[in-house]
């Protein structure tokens, strides 16, 4: 069976409901009573399946009770949830409505909630649980005209307790998504052709959403992506995948908030290659979903195999001498073998046996973290260090870097499993142009950008000056039309001395190191360089143990003078590889971790750095007057 694409989303949607109708599009772990019922065959070791069939009609009772109560052609509709079933549901479910989908992401704060709800005048909100109905009230509380557009929220939840303490003066009604789909089966009766109508109708420049940017600095900006930009991310995808994504069979484990741009194309992608999609149960739960569901590819970012990757050599560490001896022997194997291949040369018969020795013993079990049926995964939101995608290569994991902003409604470059590049984001997509300005700015022309910022028509002004989008992304293309990204244009670090520097190349080596959670490069108009470290709290503690160093609070473990050698041998080993101008001279350990709820990251977990450096002012005052 083809893939398909049509003009538009929905239209692309409804014809993969004719065409494939019992062939299974979702599954998920219930998580409503009603739902666990062992009888029901749709539920096979504890997951529930869903065909495009019946999708289509649980979404069409969705769609049909907004319209019920009052959604119009063009009116906004916010999701604040974490990825799940009903997310998906509730996205076309909106697009039926002839609605606007804003996905909001569930780690924000209730005033950036507020915020976005009020900013995009949005009439109903989807809420995934109390936590989400709590940021509501929280503000209701503070002021009851909190919320002066909202009408209705609509919460995932089910039974008494999703309704408890809502019913208060001036706050929107709350009603649970199965009372909304009564309200649609009220409105099958009377009206029952309008979901269809709407989904065939739609047109290529309707607004299909506005998702607010997480940016590192300032307040959010909604930008505003159409059909069409999301239909050529498709037809471009499906140009560059086809020899390497199947027909039929490929099951994707998704766990990426759909609420980020990455995971709004992997929500809607379904639609176009037809595909299971499994829906992960938490992050916390992802390496027994990767057991359970052993998916053949995933989109994600490269925190994810960051970890991964530290897991799996705390492991090495913790192991007996032979065991280290061998693993470091294999990965010696691997790395030879795959030189080979990266260079497109023939393999020894003695490379060839060694290798599959190693693969069977070592490479074999880092694919099984991941299900043992992963073929390559899709990653970005921010630069893979190249010691981690050779990694998991030559581990037997493919990760395919690509490069995209929510206002280039995801990819415009991508590397694929013929055509890969290890440190860059791959070749521009065949509709995609890309050029570089006099000042390195990377500037892309194509149909997927944006349609501009709702309500801020100087900023989108800004951004599409020329005709061309500026990324505010600093890079180059390499001989062979390879992109890679060398930083962001406004964080580049100019020192006293005149020297133009590029922080994200030198916290990228900071991250192949298991310990070090997250390394702030500074020295803006400093004479020299220094650094805002943070560290993984269950690595600093296994160092401790295998150290035996002493400590009773965690702050204690940090002031150690152990640890700080540690850190400085670290720093030591990444200035090695670093011009003089470029070396951190000195940092500073804090005591914490950043975290999105204090402000230190964006919900897509980039670092803020104008705040970072506000808030440890004082800490980085101290080290240049010292």
């Amino acid at each position: 069976m083809p893939f398909i694409v049509r003009k538009t989303v929905t239209e692309t949607f409804l014809d993969r409901v004719k065409i494939t109708p019992d062939r299974v599009a979702f599954v998920y772990k219930p998580r409503h009573p009603e739902e666990l019922d062992g009888a029901d065959p749709s539920i096979k070791k504890g997951w529930k399946e869903v065909t495009f069939r019946d999708f289509y009609s649980e979404c069409r009772l969705v769609s049909l009770g907004l319209m019920g109560v009052g959604i119009k052609p063009g009116d906004r509709v916010a999701i604040l949830s974490n990825t799940r079933f009903e997310w998906s549901l509730s996205d076309m479910a909106i697009l039926g409505a002839s609605g606007v989908t804003v996905p909001i992401y569930p780690s924000i704060t209730a005033n950036d909630v507020q915020y976005i709800l009020n900013h995009c005048e949005a009439r109903i909100v989807f809420i995934e649980d109390q936590k989400q109905l709590q940021k509501l009230l929280a503000k209701h509380d503070e002021k009851p005209d909190a919320f002066p557009y909202l009408e209705k929220i609509i919460t995932f939840q089910t039974g008494r307790e999703a309704l408890e303490n809502t019913d208060r003066p001036q706050f929107p009604q709350v009603l649970t998504l199965q009372a909304l789909k009564e309200l649609g089966r009220r409105e099958d009766e009377r009206e029952p052709a309008r979901f269809d109508r709407n989904l065939a109708t739609s047109r290529p420049d309707d607004l299909l959403s506005i998702c607010y940017t997480s940016g590192t600095t300032g307040i959010p900006k909604g930008a505003m992506i159409t059909h069409d930009n999301m239909i050529c991310v498709l037809e471009d995808c499906v140009a560059v995948m086809k020899g390497h994504i199947k027909e039929e069979g490929e099951v994707v484990l998704s766990f990426l908030p759909f609420s980020h741009i990455i995971g709004k194309v992997e929500s809607i992608a379904i639609h176009t290659f037809g595909w299971k999609q499994a829906f992960a149960e938490s992050m916390e739960r992802l390496l027994p979903n990767f057991e359970e569901v052993r998916p053949t590819l995933i989109f994600s970012v490269p925190r994810v195999f960051e970890k991964a990757h530290a897991q799996v050599m705390n492991m090495v560490d913790a192991a007996s001498p032979a065991k280290r001896s061998f693993f470091h022997w294999a990965m010696g194997i691997g790395r030879a073998y795959y030189e080979k291949v990266w260079k497109e040369e023939r393999q020894s018969p003695g490379m060839l046996a060694q290798y599959q020795v190693a693969k069977k013993l070592v490479f074999d079990q880092i694919a099984k973290r991941f299900g043992g049926r992963l073929r390559f995964a899709i990653c970005g939101g921010a630069p893979l260090p190249r010691e981690i995608g050779q990694f998991f290569q030559i581990g037997g994991v493919q990760i395919l870097e690509g490069y995209g902003l929510t206002e280039t409604c995801g990819p415009v470059t991508l590397n694929t499993p013929s055509d890969l590049r290890f440190g860059f984001v791959g070749r521009p997509l065949p509709e995609v142009s890309v050029k570089i300005a006099d000042d390195g700015e990377i500037l892309v022309k194509s149909r997927k950008i944006f349609k501009g910022y709702f309500k801020m028509p100087e900023d989108s002004a800004t951004a599409l000056e020329g005709g061309w989008f500026h990324t505010g992304d600093i890079g180059f293309i390499d001989r062979d039309g390879f992109l890679k990204i060398t930083d962001r244009k406004k964080d580049l670090i100019i020192t006293s001395g005149g020297k133009n520097i590029a922080p994200q190349k030198i916290e990228s080596m900071a991250k192949s190191y298991s310990i070090i959670s997250h390394f702030v490069v500074h020295g803006d108009r400093r004479n020299y360089l220094t650094a805002l470290i943070t560290l993984d709290r269950i690595n600093a503690v296994q160092f401790a143990k295998e150290n035996q160093i002493l400590f009773s609070q965690f702050s204690e473990l940090l002031k150690s003078p152990r640890m700080i050698l540690m850190i400085q041998k670290i720093v030591d080993e990444i200035n090695k590889n670093l011009a003089s101008f470029e070396t951190i001279k000195k940092f500073v350990i804090l005591p914490r971790d950043f975290t999105v709820e204090s402000g230190e990251l964006t919900p897509s977990q980039k670092v803020r750095r104008n705040f970072v450096e506000m808030r440890y002012k004082t800490e980085l005052d101290s080290i240049y007057e010292s």
